[in-house]
């Protein structure tokens, strides 16, 4: 069996498994009429989140983890293919719909979370709610005062399992790389001690009093990371259910088992819908400014660093220079024609040469050296840790043949090349002004012997 079809196997297994292991989970807390429930149906959650992160390959394990929920319950053989099928292709449906809206899976931004909130919310349960009830009434003789009930308990139920799980597991795999166990694991000791006090030890029995206990916190922590805020939530989540289902805690006041869950339902939603839009809201905040930052000090063209880090690098040569004993070349580049590409053909082609010029130029740059875009069509080349004049000279040689090659951007033949002025620290001096005027007035004097050649600046006497 080929490693492909083994790993495709398995993922269907593991989906299977956890749908039914969820499923069992949630009924401990509140089952109705077989397979309803108004309490978080977890497997829902996992379907959606496998669903989205790993495509259609999960849909069977959907399928057959419904299929033996459904049996394991005491449904009939058709009922259950008939909700297992509903549930795949709601699956299907959550798949196809994130494609059409262009939705992030990671949760990336306010639309996405708007947009999974509404998927879930308004389409796919609605769906999932009504067509499985129906055929839960075409097998099972229902009454239909207890239909419409049972509908609105498998809408809420679904609701709460996707709203609970699915941002949870979304997020965990994108942050998965960066994810520090032993902070993880502190806030999730840190939650559940703090429920345990608020709910058992100091028997709060208020919900607006624990959510004013609680909610803090964890908006808090959702403002430093949206991972360890999902988690504290769904652990606060799982507790307090668990709570109910022994009785104790603030969600077993109410005689009425529909009416606790209902209440810990809306103390959820009120948590975790917080989480995700404050979490979003601050991390978009920081991709903001990480932009800004990099708008800063780069060029939106190339990537290159710009002339804010020009004197951070130059300075980084020095260092190396009275550190390491080091020689290092600073080489002031201007193109030659470059003006002329963009007045005959306009400044979008002249884009595309200079993006076309970088990457040339960067094959023959090392991790040690620095390549800067200083100016429209001026750029600075440092190389480091150089061991001799002819080192550079090859090195230099070599850019300037890659760079005078014929280049053809959009039909248009091109023809462009580098004037180059090196100057040598320390030889030519140990500050960024001095370095930079030598290498600007040798770049000016390579122009003047023909263009497409280098010229050192003369050594001091």
């Amino acid at each position: 069996m080929r490693k492909v079809e083994r790993s495709w196997i398995l993922m269907i297994m593991l989906m299977a498994i956890g749908y039914y292991v969820g499923g069992k989970v949630s009924f401990l807390f509140f089952q109705q009429d077989m397979i309803i429930t108004i309490a978080p149906f977890i497997p829902e959650g996992i379907a959606l989140a496998g669903v989205l992160l790993f495509g259609r390959i999960v849909l069977p394990g959907i399928f057959i983890g419904q299929m033996l929920l459904g049996l394991d319950s005491g449904m009939g053989t058709f009922s259950t293919l008939g909700i297992s099928l509903v549930n795949t292709v709601e699956a299907f449906i959550a798949l196809r719909l994130f494609e059409y809206y262009k939705l992030d899976r990671h949760l990336h931004s306010v639309r996405d979370i708007f947009g999974l909130l509404l998927l879930i919310t308004l389409i796919l349960q609605p769906f999932s709610a009504i067509l499985g009830n129906i055929v839960v009434s075409l097998f099972n003789s229902v009454e239909h005062t207890i239909l419409f009930k049972n509908i609105f308990f498998w809408w809420f139920g679904n609701v709460m399992g996707q709203l609970l799980i699915t941002p949870m597991l979304l997020i965990i795999f994108d942050q998965q790389n960066s994810i520090k166990r032993l902070e993880l694991l502190l806030v999730i000791v840190i939650s559940i001690v703090s429920n345990y006090l608020f709910q058992v030890i100091f028997s709060i029995s208020d919900v607006a009093i624990l959510l004013m206990a609680t909610l803090p916190a964890t908006i808090f922590l959702a403002t430093k990371n949206i991972l360890y805020a999902s988690v504290a939530s769904v652990i606060l989540a799982i507790m307090s259910l668990y709570y109910t289902h022994l009785g104790i805690g603030t969600f077993a006041q109410s005689s009425s088992a529909i009416d606790n869950i209902i209440d810990l339902n809306f103390f959820m939603v009120s948590h975790i819908v917080l989480v995700l839009l404050i979490g979003v809201l601050f991390r978009e905040k920081e991709e903001a400014i990480r932009k800004l930052e990099s708008m800063a000090h780069y060029d939106y063209l190339t990537g290159l660093p710009n002339r804010h880090l020009l004197r951070e690098e130059i300075h980084h040569t020095v260092y190396l220079s009275h550190s390491q004993n080091e020689k290092s070349a600073i080489c002031f580049i201007d193109l030659d024609g470059f003006k002329q590409v963009n007045d005959t053909l306009g400044h979008h082609i002249g884009d595309e040469v200079l993006k076309e010029i970088v990457n040339r130029v960067k094959v023959f740059t090392r991790s040690e050296d620095a390549f800067l875009r200083i100016g429209g069509d001026e750029f600075l080349l440092i190389l480091n840790h150089t061991q001799s004049k002819e080192t550079v000279n090859t090195k230099l040689h070599d850019i300037l043949s890659a760079v005078s090659d014929t280049m053809y951007i959009q039909g248009h033949r091109i023809e462009i090349s580098f004037s180059i002025g090196v100057a040598c620290c320390p030889e030519h001096g140990t500050t960024v002004e001095a370095l930079m005027g030598a290498s600007d007035s040798a770049m000016y004097e390579a122009k003047r012997r023909g263009k497409n050649q280098f010229f050192y600046a003369p050594s001091k006497e």
